[in-house]
């Protein structure tokens, strides 16, 4: 669909978390294409993933610069109070703010464990946070591409996670597929994705 002049809106978000001292990624399709340094696809939105540790941080950094934050809880949206610390299973934020561009984006929290990369869904599956959150070839902050698909593998038939995996999965490191596919037999030893040699064991 286009090239690195398309990617308007995580520059424009990179620009807004420019001061944010903690480590954050963007993550979702966006993570994809930002990887594959190419626009594969329309996206809806703007996930940025960060340490779930690093909450409060963020909550003081978005909210001084004017966004409302609300807890995404079973269909239903709670604010999000500077008293309130979020533990598990919430996970989702979303931020709105109608006097920036693009005006929306959800907050996903990660688990960790010192230098650890904890995937939420199952614990024991884990990769060091350096490889976990990467430097896209345009420079800016991402989730691995593997991790970010394991995410999606949670619904394969989605036709953008199907996409998104189709466009990525050539492009991945060895060792990146070797952990995605090691994982992927963890949570579903069927998986639709464990097809093909890239998944042998």
């Amino acid at each position: 669909m286009g090239k690195r002049a398309d990617f308007v809106e995580p520059r424009r978000i990179a620009a807004l978390l420019a001061a944010y001292p903690h480590r954050w990624g963007i993550g979702g399709g966006w993570a994809i294409d930002l990887f594959l340094d190419r626009v594969t696809r329309e996206h809806k939105d703007i996930d940025i993933a960060i340490l779930r540790a690093d909450q409060k941080p963020m909550y003081t950094y978005l909210e001084a610069r004017g966004w409302s934050l609300e807890q995404a809880i079973a269909g239903e949206l709670i604010p999000w109070m500077a008293r309130d610390y979020i533990e598990l299973p919430v996970h989702t934020i979303w931020c709105r703010n109608p006097r920036y561009t693009p005006d929306f984006l959800e907050i996903l929290f990660n688990e960790a464990a010192g230098d650890t990369f904890l995937f939420r869904r199952d614990p024991a599956i884990r990769l060091p946070i350096a490889q976990a959150f990467i430097a896209a070839p345009g420079g800016l902050p991402i989730l691995a591409p593997e991790v970010a698909l394991l995410y999606k593998s949670n619904n394969p038939a989605l036709p953008k996670n199907q996409a998104d995996f189709a466009h990525a999965l050539p492009a991945l490191a060895p060792a990146a597929r070797a952990w995605l596919a090691a994982a992927l037999r963890r949570t579903n030893a069927h998986h639709p994705w464990l097809v093909g040699s890239w998944a042998a064991a």
